[in-house]
């Protein structure tokens, strides 16, 4: 009796730590884009003016996934981002007081001009991926950002 119960420990024991070594993460099961292959440079530099520096991968190593520019007419650094996870928490964490929808972005689109009275932020839906097209906060970031945006998003 003693051997059975051992041997179904064992073996229950074994199908947990197989199960564990074959998990694969979230993103595991497909590609995720390249946020520097998102739009082409020449397409930013339309919307943005010129490029001085970028596109420049985030380091592999800190589990970001994006790509960042710097804008060569005033120094300014130009982002996009690529994020796995709840929406509406990101709506909640990032899109403020009010954030404002954006439908002619995308359906769920969302922009927050005043992050932390910082920069501006647009946040679009694509699948179970969020995209992030970031910059400082100006008078143009909202067109500019919604602008790299809907170029983005038609290249997934």
């Amino acid at each position: 009796m003693h051997s059975v119960a051992s041997r179904f420990f064992l073996s229950s024991w074994l199908l947990v730590v197989f199960a564990c070594l074959t998990a694969e993460p979230l993103s595991a099961g497909r590609a995720i884009p390249d946020p520097c292959k998102l739009i082409t440079l020449a397409a930013l530099e339309e919307i943005v003016g010129k490029i001085s520096k970028g596109p420049t991968p985030a380091d592999p190593s800190s589990g970001e996934v994006s790509c960042e520019y710097t804008v060569a007419k005033d120094s300014s650094w130009f982002m996009i981002n690529l994020h796995e996870g709840n929406f509406d928490d990101m709506r909640k964490s990032f899109g403020g007081k009010s954030p404002a929808s954006v439908p002619e972005v995308a359906k769920d689109a969302f922009l927050n001009e005043q992050y932390s009275d910082f920069s501006a932020e647009l946040f679009a839906k694509h699948g179970d991926l969020a995209l992030r097209v970031s910059m400082p906060k100006g008078p143009s970031a909202a067109a500019k950002i919604k602008a790299v945006a809907k170029k983005a998003l038609g290249r997934f």
